[in-house]
């Protein structure tokens, strides 16, 4: 475990990734009526600009798996937060708003808490290799949890569609990035073949394949429905939690828990969740006014 790589590599990944979903968010959402429409997304394969978008998708993913590589899911996966002040600022070098003092303050308070957050965490005890079953039993809890949840609030709002859409989302990028933490453990340990010799390495990839493609549709139906900072915090906020959660529970990744840390860590999520607030206002405002 390399901390003086994973953290690189995961905040590259998350810049990469802010930048090309700003370019996804303005194809899905001009493309589409105000609700969702999955026929529509079938046009976006025909867009070069969302494909580019996609491709710079790819390229974050192979970013990020190298940060997972060198380093721990509860390590690597809250990096993702740095997604949203970097789409705000591409958002406003693409045409969109000017980012004001308050931005500034929420991108600052966004930040300061997750550096003294990954400061607390220190070097995470290396994980193990799971099962099997343990991980295709997770898999599916999420899996069919997440839909079950979209199709609870199929006739609400579009304010809470569009959050729940990012929500579930998120979810599934944070279960895959443990996949892939256990994919490239399973590699360390017993080479590439070993990935599709036995159950311990098919159950990852086949989940990798599922939850990518989940939520990967889901985030683009979350952004057909609603602007991108009123979905994205949602979407980033259940990523690294989900992340974290199954890297300690499939993992048995290890941070320390004791009092101290504990509320250190709530502190860190205060402003964490205060600063994404104050970057959702401007977005969710000009939406409502829309």
């Amino acid at each position: 475990m390399s901390l003086a790589i994973a953290v690189p590599l995961g905040v590259a990944s998350a810049i990469v990734y802010g930048t090309s979903i700003v370019v996804q968010h303005d194809v899905a959402h001009s493309s589409g009526t105000g609700d969702e429409n999955p026929r529509s997304l079938i046009k976006l394969l025909l867009d070069p600009r969302w494909l580019l978008a996609i491709a710079g998708d790819f390229f974050g993913f192979l970013l990020q798996i190298g940060a997972l590589a060198a380093g721990s899911v509860v390590l690597v996966q809250p990096l993702v937060v740095l997604m949203l002040p970097v789409s705000l600022f591409v958002g406003y070098l693409l045409g969109g708003p000017k980012p004001r003092a308050a931005d500034y303050a929420g991108c600052f308070a966004v930040v300061g808490g997750l550096a003294v957050f990954l400061t607390l965490i220190g070097e995470p005890h290396a994980g193990r290799v799971p099962h099997s079953r343990p991980m295709a039993t997770a898999v599916l809890i999420v899996l069919l949890g997440g839909l079950a949840l979209c199709v609870l609030v199929r006739n609400r709002g579009t304010v809470i569609r569009g959050a729940m859409y990012g929500a579930v989302a998120g979810a599934y990028f944070g279960t895959l990035a443990v996949m892939v933490d256990a994919c490239s453990d399973r590699v360390a340990r017993n080479g590439f073949h070993s990935l599709i010799a036995t159950s311990r390495g098919l159950v990852p990839l086949a989940s990798i394949a599922l939850l990518g493609l989940g939520g990967i549709i889901l985030t683009q139906l979350s952004f057909q429905v609603g602007a991108l900072a009123a979905t994205l915090p949602a979407n980033l906020a259940a990523d690294p939690v989900t992340g974290v959660v199954f890297g300690a529970i499939l993992l048995s990744e290890t941070v320390p828990t004791d009092a101290w840390h504990a509320a250190a860590y709530a502190l860190c999520l205060a402003a964490v969740i205060a600063g994404t607030l104050r970057l959702a206002q401007p977005a969710a405002a000009a939406q409502a006014s829309a």
